[in-house]
Protein backbone atom coordinates (compact mmCIF):
# COMPACT_ATOMS: atom_id res chain seq x y z
CA UNK A 1 0.00 0.00 0.00
CA UNK A 2 2.94 2.51 0.77
CA UNK A 3 4.55 1.69 -2.62
CA UNK A 4 1.20 2.41 -4.65
CA UNK A 5 0.89 5.74 -2.47
CA UNK A 6 4.51 6.94 -2.99
CA UNK A 7 4.01 6.00 -6.87
CA UNK A 8 0.80 8.18 -6.78
CA UNK A 9 2.37 11.47 -4.84
CA UNK A 10 5.23 10.57 -7.70
CA UNK A 11 3.08 10.74 -10.20
CA UNK A 12 1.50 13.69 -8.78
CA UNK A 13 4.65 15.57 -8.05
CA UNK A 14 6.20 14.81 -11.83
CA UNK A 15 2.83 16.11 -13.45
CA UNK A 16 2.65 19.26 -10.87
CA UNK A 17 5.90 19.96 -12.03
CA UNK A 18 5.48 19.11 -15.89
CA UNK A 19 2.36 21.49 -15.80
CA UNK A 20 4.56 24.11 -13.67
CA UNK A 21 7.48 23.91 -16.27
CA UNK A 22 5.52 23.93 -19.12
CA UNK A 23 3.13 26.99 -18.33
CA UNK A 24 6.31 29.33 -17.31
CA UNK A 25 7.76 27.95 -20.45
CA UNK A 26 4.81 28.98 -22.28
CA UNK A 27 4.69 31.99 -20.45
CA UNK A 28 8.21 32.81 -21.44
CA UNK A 29 8.27 32.08 -24.91
CA UNK A 30 4.88 34.93 -25.08
CA UNK A 31 6.78 37.29 -23.59
CA UNK A 32 9.29 37.06 -25.11
CA UNK A 33 7.31 37.47 -28.20
CA UNK A 34 6.02 40.13 -26.74
CA UNK A 35 8.70 42.03 -26.30
CA UNK A 36 10.13 41.34 -29.50
CA UNK A 37 7.14 42.39 -31.36
CA UNK A 38 7.01 45.52 -29.55
CA UNK A 39 10.51 46.46 -30.51
CA UNK A 40 9.82 45.38 -34.12
CA UNK A 41 6.70 47.54 -34.33
CA UNK A 42 8.81 50.38 -32.46
CA UNK A 43 11.79 50.11 -34.69
CA UNK A 44 9.57 50.23 -37.98
CA UNK A 45 7.69 53.47 -36.55
CA UNK A 46 10.34 54.93 -35.73
CA UNK A 47 12.24 54.66 -39.26
CA UNK A 48 8.98 55.73 -41.16
CA UNK A 49 9.19 58.89 -39.07
CA UNK A 50 12.57 59.08 -39.48
CA UNK A 51 12.34 58.84 -43.24
CA UNK A 52 9.49 61.84 -42.77
CA UNK A 53 11.32 63.93 -41.41
CA UNK A 54 14.16 63.67 -43.50
CA UNK A 55 12.47 64.06 -46.30
CA UNK A 56 10.48 66.75 -44.99
CA UNK A 57 13.99 68.40 -43.94
CA UNK A 58 15.22 67.88 -47.89
CA UNK A 59 12.36 69.98 -48.76
CA UNK A 60 12.96 72.64 -46.29
CA UNK A 61 16.23 73.14 -47.02
CA UNK A 62 15.28 73.38 -50.85
CA UNK A 63 13.26 76.29 -50.32
CA UNK A 64 15.55 77.78 -47.92
CA UNK A 65 18.13 77.57 -50.41
CA UNK A 66 15.73 79.64 -52.94
CA UNK A 67 15.34 81.92 -50.19
CA UNK A 68 18.43 82.45 -49.76
CA UNK A 69 19.12 83.34 -53.41
CA UNK A 70 16.37 85.09 -53.92
CA UNK A 71 17.50 87.30 -51.11
CA UNK A 72 20.82 87.35 -52.86
CA UNK A 73 19.17 88.41 -56.14
CA UNK A 74 17.34 91.05 -54.41
CA UNK A 75 19.93 92.51 -53.13
CA UNK A 76 21.75 93.02 -55.80
CA UNK A 77 18.65 94.50 -57.39
CA UNK A 78 18.17 96.56 -54.37
CA UNK A 79 22.01 97.92 -55.05
CA UNK A 80 21.48 98.30 -58.80
CA UNK A 81 17.72 100.36 -58.27
CA UNK A 82 19.68 102.89 -55.77
CA UNK A 83 22.12 103.71 -58.08
CA UNK A 84 19.83 104.19 -60.71
CA UNK A 85 17.98 106.05 -58.22
CA UNK A 86 20.69 107.95 -57.16
CA UNK A 87 21.64 109.34 -60.92
CA UNK A 88 18.00 109.76 -61.49
CA UNK A 89 17.78 112.09 -58.48
CA UNK A 90 20.92 113.58 -59.55
CA UNK A 91 19.86 114.20 -62.99
CA UNK A 92 16.60 115.91 -61.63
CA UNK A 93 18.36 118.46 -59.14
CA UNK A 94 20.11 119.48 -61.55
CA UNK A 95 16.98 120.14 -63.97
CA UNK A 96 15.59 121.69 -61.68
CA UNK A 97 18.26 124.04 -59.94
CA UNK A 98 18.74 127.81 -59.99
CA UNK A 99 20.64 127.88 -63.11
CA UNK A 100 18.61 125.44 -65.62
CA UNK A 101 16.00 127.95 -64.60
CA UNK A 102 17.54 130.48 -65.54
CA UNK A 103 19.01 129.33 -68.58
CA UNK A 104 15.35 127.89 -69.45
CA UNK A 105 14.35 131.48 -69.14
CA UNK A 106 16.49 132.68 -71.80
CA UNK A 107 16.06 129.70 -74.15
CA UNK A 108 14.24 129.13 -77.22
CA UNK A 109 10.75 127.39 -77.90
CA UNK A 110 12.37 124.38 -79.01
CA UNK A 111 15.26 124.51 -76.31
CA UNK A 112 12.00 124.93 -73.86
CA UNK A 113 10.31 121.86 -75.25
CA UNK A 114 13.12 119.60 -75.20
CA UNK A 115 13.88 120.75 -71.41
CA UNK A 116 10.90 120.02 -70.56
CA UNK A 117 10.45 116.77 -72.02
CA UNK A 118 14.00 115.72 -69.81
CA UNK A 119 12.57 117.23 -66.88
CA UNK A 120 9.21 114.76 -67.05
CA UNK A 121 11.33 111.88 -67.83
CA UNK A 122 13.73 112.76 -65.09
CA UNK A 123 10.64 112.86 -62.85
CA UNK A 124 8.70 109.95 -64.46
CA UNK A 125 12.30 107.90 -63.59
CA UNK A 126 12.46 108.47 -60.60
CA UNK A 127 9.41 107.54 -59.58
CA UNK A 128 9.04 104.29 -61.00
CA UNK A 129 12.81 103.54 -59.13
CA UNK A 130 10.74 104.68 -55.96
CA UNK A 131 8.21 102.47 -56.86
CA UNK A 132 10.17 99.61 -57.87
CA UNK A 133 12.83 100.00 -54.77
CA UNK A 134 9.71 100.13 -52.79
CA UNK A 135 8.18 96.69 -54.31
CA UNK A 136 11.88 95.18 -53.92
CA UNK A 137 11.89 95.85 -50.49
CA UNK A 138 8.79 94.97 -49.70
CA UNK A 139 9.98 91.04 -51.35
CA UNK A 140 13.02 91.36 -49.45
CA UNK A 141 11.24 91.69 -46.44
CA UNK A 142 8.44 88.79 -47.14
CA UNK A 143 11.50 86.43 -48.35
CA UNK A 144 13.24 87.49 -44.89
CA UNK A 145 10.47 86.27 -42.50
CA UNK A 146 10.06 83.41 -45.36
CA UNK A 147 13.75 82.58 -44.45
CA UNK A 148 13.24 82.97 -40.57
CA UNK A 149 10.22 80.43 -41.05
CA UNK A 150 12.10 78.21 -42.50
CA UNK A 151 15.34 78.38 -40.54
CA UNK A 152 13.05 77.51 -37.36
CA UNK A 153 11.63 74.75 -39.28
CA UNK A 154 14.38 73.44 -40.50
CA UNK A 155 15.84 73.61 -36.39
CA UNK A 156 12.62 71.78 -35.22
CA UNK A 157 13.39 68.99 -37.93
CA UNK A 158 16.53 68.64 -37.17
CA UNK A 159 15.67 68.37 -33.36
CA UNK A 160 13.10 65.74 -34.09
CA UNK A 161 15.82 63.69 -36.62
CA UNK A 162 18.08 64.28 -34.24
CA UNK A 163 15.53 62.49 -30.58
CA UNK A 164 14.59 59.99 -33.17
CA UNK A 165 18.30 58.69 -34.15
CA UNK A 166 18.53 58.67 -30.50
CA UNK A 167 15.76 56.90 -29.44
CA UNK A 168 16.37 53.28 -31.00
CA UNK A 169 14.97 50.33 -29.05
CA UNK A 170 17.21 48.65 -26.68
CA UNK A 171 16.91 45.58 -28.80
CA UNK A 172 18.78 47.35 -31.85
CA UNK A 173 20.88 49.09 -29.95
CA UNK A 174 22.05 46.27 -28.01
CA UNK A 175 22.52 44.58 -31.61
CA UNK A 176 24.48 47.57 -33.26
CA UNK A 177 26.58 48.23 -30.51
CA UNK A 178 27.55 44.38 -29.98
CA UNK A 179 27.93 43.83 -33.79
CA UNK A 180 29.91 47.18 -33.38
CA UNK A 181 31.85 45.31 -30.74
CA UNK A 182 32.62 42.21 -32.13
CA UNK A 183 33.05 43.22 -35.54
CA UNK A 184 37.00 43.48 -35.84
CA UNK A 185 37.13 39.73 -33.94
CA UNK A 186 34.83 37.94 -36.58
CA UNK A 187 38.21 36.89 -38.87
CA UNK A 188 39.56 35.14 -35.68
CA UNK A 189 36.67 33.63 -34.50
CA UNK A 190 36.17 32.30 -38.15
CA UNK A 191 39.78 31.10 -37.82
CA UNK A 192 39.54 29.32 -34.32
CA UNK A 193 35.87 27.83 -35.82
CA UNK A 194 37.56 25.96 -38.62
CA UNK A 195 41.01 25.58 -37.22
CA UNK A 196 40.40 25.51 -33.38
CA UNK A 197 39.49 21.60 -33.74
CA UNK A 198 41.61 20.28 -36.23
CA UNK A 199 44.24 21.86 -34.23
CA UNK A 200 43.42 20.97 -30.53
CA UNK A 201 42.46 17.26 -31.62
CA UNK A 202 45.71 17.52 -33.76
CA UNK A 203 47.59 18.18 -30.74
CA UNK A 204 45.80 15.79 -28.49
CA UNK A 205 46.47 13.10 -30.28
CA UNK A 206 49.94 13.83 -31.43
CA UNK A 207 50.93 15.59 -28.03
CA UNK A 208 49.08 14.51 -25.18
CA UNK A 209 48.18 10.72 -25.98
CA UNK A 210 51.79 9.47 -26.27
CA UNK A 211 52.53 10.46 -23.11
CA UNK A 212 49.00 8.69 -21.41
CA UNK A 213 50.24 5.63 -23.53
CA UNK A 214 53.55 5.53 -21.78
CA UNK A 215 51.83 5.96 -17.98
CA UNK A 216 51.62 3.22 -16.10
CA UNK A 217 48.51 1.47 -16.22
CA UNK A 218 46.02 1.07 -13.49
CA UNK A 219 45.30 -2.31 -11.21
CA UNK A 220 42.92 -2.51 -8.63
CA UNK A 221 44.28 -5.60 -6.84
CA UNK A 222 47.08 -7.34 -7.06
CA UNK A 223 46.13 -10.37 -5.77
CA UNK A 224 44.51 -13.01 -8.58
CA UNK A 225 40.49 -13.37 -8.46
CA UNK A 226 38.58 -16.13 -9.81
CA UNK A 227 37.37 -15.41 -13.06
CA UNK A 228 33.69 -14.70 -12.73
CA UNK A 229 30.54 -16.95 -14.33
CA UNK A 230 28.99 -14.48 -17.20
CA UNK A 231 26.16 -15.58 -18.57
CA UNK A 232 25.33 -15.21 -22.55
CA UNK A 233 22.56 -11.43 -22.72
CA UNK A 234 19.82 -11.65 -24.25
CA UNK A 235 16.53 -9.18 -24.30
CA UNK A 236 15.54 -11.59 -20.59
CA UNK A 237 17.33 -13.30 -17.73
CA UNK A 238 16.22 -15.19 -15.11
CA UNK A 239 16.90 -15.01 -11.52
CA UNK A 240 16.69 -17.96 -9.05
CA UNK A 241 16.37 -17.06 -5.19
CA UNK A 242 16.57 -20.09 -2.65
CA UNK A 243 15.73 -19.80 0.56
CA UNK A 244 17.79 -16.87 2.93
CA UNK A 245 19.23 -15.06 -0.49
CA UNK A 246 17.81 -11.82 -1.45
CA UNK A 247 17.73 -9.84 -4.74
CA UNK A 248 17.12 -5.87 -5.66
CA UNK A 249 16.07 -4.84 -9.22
CA UNK A 250 14.81 -2.12 -10.59
CA UNK A 251 10.82 -2.01 -10.96
CA UNK A 252 11.31 -0.98 -14.52
CA UNK A 253 13.07 -4.36 -15.65
CA UNK A 254 10.72 -6.74 -13.91
CA UNK A 255 8.49 -8.72 -15.96
CA UNK A 256 7.70 -11.63 -13.94
CA UNK A 257 8.38 -13.34 -10.81
CA UNK A 258 7.32 -15.95 -8.42
CA UNK A 259 4.62 -15.97 -5.41
CA UNK A 260 7.12 -17.65 -3.44
CA UNK A 261 8.76 -14.19 -2.40
CA UNK A 262 8.03 -11.51 -0.05
CA UNK A 263 8.33 -7.90 -1.76
CA UNK A 264 9.24 -4.81 -0.48
CA UNK A 265 10.63 -1.16 -1.46
CA UNK A 266 14.28 -0.71 -0.83
CA UNK A 267 14.80 3.11 -2.05
CA UNK A 268 18.94 3.37 -2.15
CA UNK A 269 20.72 0.00 -2.65
CA UNK A 270 23.54 1.10 -0.49
CA UNK A 271 23.14 4.14 2.01
CA UNK A 272 27.43 4.41 1.84
CA UNK A 273 26.68 6.00 -1.49
CA UNK A 274 23.42 7.93 -1.63
CA UNK A 275 24.46 9.99 -4.18
CA UNK A 276 26.22 7.20 -6.53
CA UNK A 277 22.88 5.45 -6.35
CA UNK A 278 21.20 8.26 -7.47
CA UNK A 279 23.13 9.00 -10.22
CA UNK A 280 22.88 5.41 -11.25
CA UNK A 281 19.12 5.38 -11.23
CA UNK A 282 19.71 2.27 -8.02
CA UNK A 283 16.61 3.72 -6.08
CA UNK A 284 13.69 2.51 -5.74
CA UNK A 285 14.27 -0.78 -6.23
CA UNK A 286 12.31 -4.08 -5.24
CA UNK A 287 13.58 -6.30 -2.85
CA UNK A 288 12.97 -9.80 -3.23
CA UNK A 289 13.49 -12.30 -0.36
CA UNK A 290 13.20 -15.97 -0.78
CA UNK A 291 10.67 -17.24 1.66
CA UNK A 292 11.30 -20.06 4.42
CA UNK A 293 11.54 -23.49 3.00
CA UNK A 294 11.13 -21.57 -0.98
CA UNK A 295 13.66 -23.24 -3.43
CA UNK A 296 14.67 -22.12 -6.53
CA UNK A 297 12.21 -18.67 -6.51
CA UNK A 298 12.49 -17.33 -10.10
CA UNK A 299 12.91 -13.36 -11.36
CA UNK A 300 12.34 -12.64 -14.76
CA UNK A 301 13.96 -9.45 -15.67
CA UNK A 302 13.61 -7.81 -19.23
CA UNK A 303 14.10 -5.01 -21.31
CA UNK A 304 10.38 -3.50 -20.88
CA UNK A 305 10.49 -0.15 -22.95
CA UNK A 306 14.43 -0.19 -24.51
CA UNK A 307 14.31 -2.63 -27.14
CA UNK A 308 18.32 -2.17 -28.52
CA UNK A 309 18.86 -3.10 -24.44
CA UNK A 310 20.15 -6.22 -23.36
CA UNK A 311 20.75 -8.24 -19.95
CA UNK A 312 23.63 -10.23 -18.86
CA UNK A 313 23.97 -12.37 -15.11
CA UNK A 314 27.55 -12.09 -13.84
CA UNK A 315 28.27 -14.82 -11.02
CA UNK A 316 30.33 -14.15 -8.49
CA UNK A 317 31.90 -16.72 -5.63
CA UNK A 318 33.08 -16.41 -2.31
CA UNK A 319 36.17 -14.38 -2.92
CA UNK A 320 35.18 -13.31 -6.27
CA UNK A 321 34.59 -9.79 -7.18
CA UNK A 322 34.77 -7.50 -10.43
CA UNK A 323 34.50 -3.65 -11.32
CA UNK A 324 31.44 -2.66 -12.75
CA UNK A 325 30.32 0.88 -13.58
CA UNK A 326 27.42 1.28 -11.66
CA UNK A 327 25.11 2.87 -14.21
CA UNK A 328 24.87 -0.54 -15.99
CA UNK A 329 23.78 -2.19 -13.23
CA UNK A 330 19.78 -3.46 -13.28
CA UNK A 331 19.82 -5.61 -9.92
CA UNK A 332 22.08 -7.28 -7.67
CA UNK A 333 21.57 -10.64 -5.86
CA UNK A 334 23.34 -11.48 -2.36
CA UNK A 335 23.78 -15.48 -1.82
CA UNK A 336 23.88 -14.46 1.71
CA UNK A 337 20.80 -12.39 2.02
CA UNK A 338 22.89 -9.71 3.77
CA UNK A 339 23.40 -6.47 1.88
CA UNK A 340 26.33 -6.88 -0.89
CA UNK A 341 29.61 -5.37 -0.95
CA UNK A 342 30.92 -2.24 -2.52
CA UNK A 343 34.34 -1.10 -2.20
CA UNK A 344 35.47 2.04 -3.41
CA UNK A 345 39.22 2.48 -4.95
CA UNK A 346 40.51 6.14 -6.10
CA UNK A 347 43.21 6.98 -8.15
CA UNK A 348 43.55 10.96 -8.27
CA UNK A 349 47.30 10.24 -8.91
CA UNK A 350 47.64 8.39 -12.08
CA UNK A 351 47.74 10.42 -15.44
CA UNK A 352 45.51 8.07 -17.33
CA UNK A 353 42.93 9.14 -14.49
CA UNK A 354 43.32 13.02 -15.32
CA UNK A 355 43.22 12.29 -18.76
CA UNK A 356 40.21 9.59 -19.07
CA UNK A 357 38.16 11.37 -16.06
CA UNK A 358 38.02 8.75 -14.15
CA UNK A 359 38.92 8.88 -10.77
CA UNK A 360 36.70 6.08 -8.95
CA UNK A 361 36.09 2.38 -9.24
CA UNK A 362 33.58 0.38 -7.91
CA UNK A 363 34.44 -3.22 -6.64
CA UNK A 364 31.73 -5.56 -6.33
CA UNK A 365 32.35 -8.47 -3.99
CA UNK A 366 30.91 -11.88 -3.83
CA UNK A 367 29.22 -14.10 -3.50
CA UNK A 368 26.38 -12.25 -5.67
CA UNK A 369 25.12 -12.24 -8.73
CA UNK A 370 25.30 -8.89 -10.79
CA UNK A 371 22.54 -8.12 -13.35
CA UNK A 372 23.83 -5.72 -16.23
CA UNK A 373 22.60 -4.07 -19.10
CA UNK A 374 24.14 -3.31 -22.69
CA UNK A 375 22.92 -2.13 -25.80
CA UNK A 376 22.66 -4.63 -28.50
CA UNK A 377 24.00 -7.02 -25.34
CA UNK A 378 26.68 -7.83 -23.56
CA UNK A 379 30.13 -9.09 -24.84
CA UNK A 380 32.69 -11.06 -22.95
CA UNK A 381 36.32 -10.47 -23.41
CA UNK A 382 38.38 -13.67 -21.90
CA UNK A 383 42.40 -12.67 -21.70
CA UNK A 384 44.85 -15.54 -21.23
CA UNK A 385 47.48 -13.86 -22.09
CA UNK A 386 50.54 -11.69 -20.05
CA UNK A 387 51.00 -8.21 -18.95
CA UNK A 388 52.65 -7.35 -22.29
CA UNK A 389 50.17 -8.58 -24.45
CA UNK A 390 46.51 -7.20 -24.04
CA UNK A 391 43.19 -6.27 -25.81
CA UNK A 392 41.94 -2.68 -26.85
CA UNK A 393 37.84 -2.15 -26.55
CA UNK A 394 36.30 1.24 -27.42
CA UNK A 395 36.27 3.16 -23.87
CA UNK A 396 32.32 3.96 -24.21
CA UNK A 397 31.70 0.74 -24.37
CA UNK A 398 33.45 -0.95 -21.37
CA UNK A 399 30.67 -2.09 -18.24
CA UNK A 400 33.69 -3.81 -16.05
CA UNK A 401 36.76 -5.75 -15.55
CA UNK A 402 38.26 -7.78 -13.36
CA UNK A 403 40.72 -6.11 -10.67
CA UNK A 404 43.47 -7.81 -11.41
CA UNK A 405 43.80 -7.02 -15.04
CA UNK A 406 45.98 -4.25 -15.62
CA UNK A 407 44.10 -1.33 -17.00
CA UNK A 408 45.49 1.36 -19.09
CA UNK A 409 45.05 3.42 -22.05
CA UNK A 410 45.63 2.92 -25.86
CA UNK A 411 45.57 5.98 -28.30
CA UNK A 412 43.00 5.88 -31.20
CA UNK A 413 43.88 3.63 -33.80
CA UNK A 414 43.97 6.41 -36.78
CA UNK A 415 43.41 9.86 -36.51
CA UNK A 416 40.50 10.42 -38.60
CA UNK A 417 38.15 8.43 -37.05
CA UNK A 418 38.99 10.23 -33.83
CA UNK A 419 38.82 13.81 -35.73
CA UNK A 420 35.40 12.61 -37.04
CA UNK A 421 33.90 11.58 -33.76
CA UNK A 422 33.76 7.61 -34.52
CA UNK A 423 36.14 7.15 -31.43
CA UNK A 424 37.12 8.60 -28.43
CA UNK A 425 40.80 9.85 -28.04
CA UNK A 426 41.52 6.87 -26.27
CA UNK A 427 40.58 2.81 -25.93
CA UNK A 428 40.51 0.91 -23.13
CA UNK A 429 43.36 -1.60 -22.63
CA UNK A 430 43.41 -4.71 -20.72
CA UNK A 431 46.45 -6.49 -20.02
CA UNK A 432 46.86 -9.61 -17.61
CA UNK A 433 44.48 -13.06 -16.93
CA UNK A 434 40.92 -12.05 -16.32
CA UNK A 435 38.03 -10.76 -18.79
CA UNK A 436 36.03 -7.24 -19.05
CA UNK A 437 32.42 -6.80 -20.05
CA UNK A 438 31.60 -4.66 -22.91
CA UNK A 439 28.71 -3.73 -24.76
CA UNK A 440 28.19 -4.65 -28.59
CA UNK A 441 27.50 -1.05 -29.28
CA UNK A 442 29.11 2.44 -27.62
CA UNK A 443 26.07 4.31 -25.77
CA UNK A 444 24.47 7.43 -27.90
CA UNK A 445 25.85 6.45 -31.48
CA UNK A 446 22.82 6.48 -32.13
CA UNK A 447 21.43 9.89 -31.12
CA UNK A 448 21.63 13.32 -32.91
CA UNK A 449 24.03 15.53 -32.50
CA UNK A 450 22.83 17.64 -29.97
CA UNK A 451 21.21 14.96 -27.83
CA UNK A 452 24.58 13.00 -28.20
CA UNK A 453 26.36 16.65 -27.21
CA UNK A 454 24.24 16.20 -23.96
CA UNK A 455 24.34 12.36 -23.15
CA UNK A 456 28.08 12.74 -23.71
CA UNK A 457 28.23 15.88 -20.95
CA UNK A 458 26.12 13.75 -18.93
CA UNK A 459 28.27 10.46 -19.36
CA UNK A 460 31.60 12.06 -18.78
CA UNK A 461 30.50 13.97 -15.73
CA UNK A 462 29.24 10.03 -14.39
CA UNK A 463 32.27 8.47 -15.97
CA UNK A 464 34.02 11.71 -13.18
CA UNK A 465 32.93 9.31 -10.12
CA UNK A 466 33.39 6.05 -11.86
CA UNK A 467 29.53 5.85 -12.68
Amino acid sequence: MSLILIKILKWLVAKFLGIAILVGAVIAIYALYLYLGDNIRLERERLVKLEEYREQAKVVYSELEVVHTRLIEIGESIQDSREKLKLATESLEALESFLAKVEYFFSTEEERKAYDVKLTKARRQKDELNSLLFEITEKQSELRVSRASLTEQSKNLEKNIDQLESASSELARYLDASWKRWKPYLPIALAVLILGPLLYKAFGYYAIAPLVVAAKPIRISEDSVPIPVIGSSGVSVSLSLNEGQKAWVKESYLQASDESMSRKTRFVLNWEIPFTCLAAGLIELVEFSAKEGASGSTITVSTQDKPDMELSLIELGENGSMVVRPSHLVGVASMTGEPIRIDRKWNLFRLQAWITLQFRFFVFRGPCQLLVNGVRGVREEKLEGSAESGRRANQDSTIGFTPDLNYGAARAETFWTYFRGFNPLFDDVFRGKGSFLCQEISKGSELGSVRRFWAGFRDSLLKLVGI
